[in-house]
């Protein structure tokens, strides 16, 4: 999945330089580049921690399950 990411991440870096190189001032790009960004970072982080909640959920639940049986 991190080499997911770097591509893009080199995608975006690579729109940056063409915004700014076709004539866009370079504050208004990395106004645009960090507006974009930072929910796009969350999406990502929030899509990796997805996967874990579950699993610790039904790790416990198996747990009580168990004291259960032996009380």
């Amino acid at each position: 999945m991190l080499k997911q990411h770097l591509i893009l991440a080199a995608v975006a870096a690579v729109a940056a330089f063409a915004a700014v190189w076709a004539g866009a001032p370079p504050s208004t790009v990395l106004l645009v580049v960090f507006l974009l960004g930072c929910p796009l970072m969350m999406l990502m982080m929030m899509r990796s921690m997805g996967g874990h909640d579950g699993d610790t959920q039904h790790d416990h639940q198996d747990e009580d399950h168990k004291r259960a049986g032996r009380s």
